[in-house]
C-alpha cells in the first residue's frame, strides 16, 4: 500500500498514526505499570543472592561481542540469555542478548512477538497474519521495518524498494523452534550494521541441531491450528536438520482470515579443518484474507455492525519467499553468501472509497554476502575489517487500481536493479585495563537503476547513485566488577526507495544520514543485572515515496531523544524475571513545513514485565506489555491512548510428551492493535481508523519427542 522512506509519517492518502488504543486512562495505565516495575525491582535488587554470580558469565567472541559458546555448558541450570554478564565486552549500555528459556517459553500471538524480546520493541498488525508487522522502537513508527534491520545468520531480511514499504520486514516465515538466540543493538554506534539500522538491529542465530526429533500439534480459538515437526540426522561428516510447519487461522473477524501458511527449514552443518561450515534453506508460502483497519465512525452502521466487521471482503494477500544461505566461520574470519526468491502481492482498500482498491505487487531475486576478518586480536587491541554487498533484481514492483479484485488500470509498474557495497572497519583499544575505546568507519555505495515495464500507467525511468561515510566512536569504562559506564556517538543511514531517487519531478537522496548519541551504565551484582541509557538521534530527512500515487512527499528532518531501563534477575536457577521501561520524544525539525512539531506515531512510553520459570516438569511464563500514548497528527490534535496486555503460557513435560497451553490477552482487554487518522469514505475530513485487538484466546498443544 505504501512505499515509505522512513518510519512514522504518512501522506494525505495513507494511514496516519499507529497502534494500540483502548478506553483506559493512559496516565493510570502508565502509573500502574511503573508501580509494578519499581515494586518488583526494588525487592529484587536488595534480595538477589550472590551465589549465582558465576553461573551466567560468558566471554566475548565474534564480531558481535556476545558469545553463546558456553551458554549450555552448566548442567542442571536453566539458561536465560538475559543473564549473561556483559561487563567488559559490550560496546554500549543498549546492547544485549536474549536466548534459552527467554525465547523457548515465551507466549506468542504471532511469530513477530519474538522481536519483542528486544527491549522496547512493540510489534502490531493492521492487515492480517501473513503481512509484515508494524514495529515501534525509540520514538519511531518503524512502519514495516524501516530503521530497524534484522539479520538471520547474517542475511538481511528487510526489503528495499518494496511494493508496500521501504525496509519491509516480514518474519512470518520463521519457525520459532529454529531460533537459538537474538543479539540486539540500538543506535548508530557499530560499523557492521548498515542500511535500516539507525533505531537498532537484531541478529538472529539459528540452531545447528535438535536434541530430539519432535512432532507438535496445536489447536485454539478462532480456528487456530499448527502442525510442526523436526529431526536431526547424521549425513557424511556433518548433521542435517529439517523442520517444517503448517498454520491456519481465521481470527475473530466477520470475514474469516483463512490463513494458510507453510514453512520449511533445512540446515546442514559440518566442522572442518578450516572452521565451521553450514548451508541452509528456508521457504515460506502463505495466503490470507485480511480484515484491515476500519473507520470507527462506521461501527454500528448497516455496513459495519461492530469492530470486527470487514468492509472489503475481496482483500487478500500472498507471499512466496525462499532463501538459500551458505555460512563459514573460524576464529579469524567468517563469510556468508545467500540468494533469495521473493514473490508478493496484496489487495487492499485503506479508504474504502469506490474504485479505490489497490493491487500491490513485488517480485525479485536477491543475491548478496558478507565477509569479516580479524587482523589483530589480543588483550590490548582488536581490529576487524568487513565488507557487505547486495544486489536486488526486481522484475516488477508497483500497483494496479482494482475493484473487488478486478483489474481496472495500472498505476505504476517498474523493473529495478539496485546494488550496494559496504566496506567497514572497527578497532577496539584498551590503553588501560579499565578503559575500552572503540572507533569505526563504514562506507557505503548504492546504485539505482529504474525502468518502466510495458503497460505501466506511469513512466519513471532513471539511473542514480549515492554514497556515504559513517564514522563511529565509543568508550566503556569499568569502574569495578559491578559497574561499567558507556558513551557512544555515531552516524548511520537508510536508503530511499529507488523510484523516489530517480523521480524527475521531485528526486530524493539515495541515502539519508542520521546522527546518534548515547550515554549509559550497566550494573551487575550476582544474578541481578540492570542497564540504563539516555539517547539522542537526529535524521536529516524523512522523505516518503508514496506508492499509491507514484510520488514523493517531503517530511523534513526529525529529532528524537529518550531513555530506557532494562533489568533482569535470576533469583534461583529455574526462574528469570525481566523488566523494561522506555520513554521517548520525537519532534519534527521544521514544524511549519511538517504541519506541527510532533512526529506521527512517535510512541512516548513502552514497557514490559515478564517472568519465566522452569521447575522439574513444569514451565510457566507470563508477560505484561504496556504501550503508551502517542500523537496521530503532527499538531497533536489527535492521539492514541495506551494499551496493556497480559499473555500466559504453561507447559508440563511427560518426558516424551509435552502438553502446553497459552492464554493470550488474558484480561480480554478491549483495545486497538492499530490506530490511524486519515480521510476515508466515512470521514471526508478525516477520522480515526483502527483495527481491533484480538480478544482473549486460548491455544493448546502437544509435542512428542522421539
Amino acid at each position: 500500500m505504501f512505499v515509505q522512506d522512513n518510519a512514522g509519517n504518512g501522506s494525505s492518502n495513507r494511514p496516519r498514526g499507529t497502534t494500540a488504543e483502548n478506553n483506559s486512562n493512559s496516565s493510570i495505565a502508565k502509573n500502574v505499570f511503573l508501580f509494578l516495575w519499581l515494586l518488583s525491582y526494588s525487592f529484587l535488587a536488595y534480595s538477589a543472592p550472590a551465589s549465582n554470580e558465576q553461573n551466567f558469565s560468558t566471554q566475548s567472541t565474534s564480531e558481535f561481542t556476545l558469545s553463546s559458546q558456553n551458554l549450555y555448558a552448566i548442567e542442571e541450570v536453566i539458561v536465560f540469555g538475559r543473564g549473561e554478564s556483559l561487563i567488559g565486552s559490550a560496546g554500549a549500555a543498549s546492547e544485549g542478548a536474549v536466548a534459552g528459556n527467554d525465547l523457548l517459553v515465551r507466549p506468542m500471538l504471532r511469530v513477530a512477538d519474538l522481536l519483542e524480546a528486544v527491549p522496547g520493541m512493540i510489534a502490531a498488525q493492521h492487515s492480517g497474519s501473513g503481512k509484515a508487522n508494524q514495529y515501534f522502537l525509540r520514538g519511531f513508527n518503524l512502519d514495516h521495518g524501516t530503521d530497524f534491520t534484522t539479520y538471520i545468520e547474517d542475511v538481511p531480511w528487510n526489503l528495499r524498494t518494496h511494493g508496500h514499504g521501504q525496509g519491509y520486514l516480514d518474519v512470518n516465515g520463521l519457525i520459532p523452534e529454529t531460533v537459538e538466540r537474538i543479539d540486539y543493538r540500538k543506535g548508530t554506534y557499530r560499523a557492521s550494521a548498515g542500511d535500516f539500522s539507525m533505531a537498532g538491529s537484531g541478529h538472529m542465530k539459528t540452531i545447528s541441531s535438535l536434541e530430539h526429533s519432535f512432532f507438535a500439534l496445536e489447536t485454539g480459538s478462532y480456528n487456530w491450528g499448527r502442525i510442526a515437526g523436526g529431526t536431526t540426522t547424521n549425513v557424511g561428516d556433518g548433521e542435517l536438520t529439517l523442520l517444517g510447519q503448517y498454520k491456519t487461522y481465521d481470527g475473530p473477524w466477520q470475514l474469516p482470515e483463512n490463513l494458510r501458511h507453510q514453512s520449511l527449514w533445512a540446515k546442514y552443518s559440518e566442522n572442518t579443518e578450516y572452521g565451521n561450515w553450514d548451508i541452509s534453506l528456508s521457504g515460506y508460502v502463505a495466503s490470507w484474507h485480511p480484515t484491515e483497519q476500519t473507520p470507527e465512525s462506521a461501527f454500528g452502521s448497516a455496513e459495519c455492525k461492530n469492530k470486527f466487521c470487514s468492509l472489503d471482503s475481496s482483500a487478500s494477500g500472498k507471499t512466496n519467499r525462499w532463501i538459500l544461505t551458505s555460512h563459514w566461520t573460524s576464529d579469524e574470519w567468517r563469510a556468508t553468501l545467500y540468494g533469495q526468491f521473493y514473490d508478493w502481492h496484496m489487495l487492499s482498500n485503506p479508504t474504502y472509497e469506490v474504485n479505490a482498491q489497490i493491487d500491490q505487487f513485488d517480485q525479485r531475486i536477491i543475491i548478496g554476502g558478507r565477509y569479516e576478518q580479524n587482523f589483530l586480536k589480543d588483550e590490548a587491541l582488536e581490529f576487524l575489517v568487513g565488507t557487505e554487498w547486495r544486489y536486488d533484481h526486481i522484475a516488477k514492483v508497483g500497483l494496479n487500481s482494482a475493484q473487488r479484485g478486478q483489474f481496472i488500470e495500472n498505476i505504476s509498474n517498474n523493473a529495478v536493479n539496485e546494488g550496494s557495497l559496504g566496506i567497514y572497519g572497527e578497532a577496539i583499544w584498551k590503553p588501560v585495563d579499565e578503559l575500552r575505546l572503540t572507533t569505526g568507519l563504514r562506507g557505503e555505495f548504492y546504485n539505482f537503476d529504474v525502468n518502466t515495464n510495458r503497460g505501466s500507467g506511469n513512466s519513471n525511468d532513471g539511473h542514480a547513485s549515492d554514497s556515504i561515510a559513517a564514522p563511529k566512536l565509543g568508550a566503556a569504562y569499568n569502574l569495578n566488577q559491578q559497574i561499567e559506564l558507556y558513551a557512544n556517538w555515531g552516524q548511520g543511514f537508510h536508503s530511499n526507495d529507488a523510484r523516489g531517487v530517480v523521480n524527475k519531478q521531485s528526486p530524493v537522496p539515495g541515502l539519508v544520514r542520521g546522527t546518534g548519541y548515547e550515554s549509559g551504565v550497566r550494573f551487575e551484582k550476582g544474578s541481578f543485572k540492570i542497564t540504563a541509557a539516555y539517547w539522542w538521534l537526529n535524521l536529516d530527512s524523512e522523505l516518503i515515496f508514496v506508492g499509491d500515487s507514484n510520488s514523493v512527499e517531503p517530511k523534513g528532518g526529525t529529532e528524537r531523544r529518550g531513555y530506557e531501563v532494562v533489568a533482569f534477575w535470576h533469583p534461583v536457577n529455574w526462574i528469570g524475571i525481566d523488566a523494561v521501561y522506555t520513554g521517548s520524544q520525537a519532534r519534527n525539525s521544521d514544524p511549519e513545513a511538517a504541519g506541527g512539531k510532533y512526529v506521527e506515531g512517535g510512541v512516548e512510553h513502552a514497557g514490559e514485565l515478564g517472568i519465566a520459570a522452569t521447575r522439574n516438569a513444569w514451565e510457566f511464563s507470563a508477560r505484561l506489555r504496556y504501550l503508551g500514548p502517542y500523537p496521530l497528527l503532527p499538531d497533536n490534535s489527535q492521539r492514541a491512548k495506551s494499551e496493556t496486555m497480559l499473555n500466559l503460557r504453561v507447559a508440563y513435560d511427560l518426558k516424551k510428551i509435552t502438553l502446553y497451553g497459552e492464554v493470550l490477552n488474558v484480561l480480554d482487554h478491549d483495545g486497538k492493535d492499530i490506530v490511524y487518522f486519515y480521510e476515508n469514505a466515512f470521514d471526508s475530513e478525516g477520522g480515526r481508523v483502527s483495527r481491533a485487538e484480538e480478544p482473549r484466546s486460548v491455544r493448546a498443544g502437544l509435542k512428542y519427542n522421539f
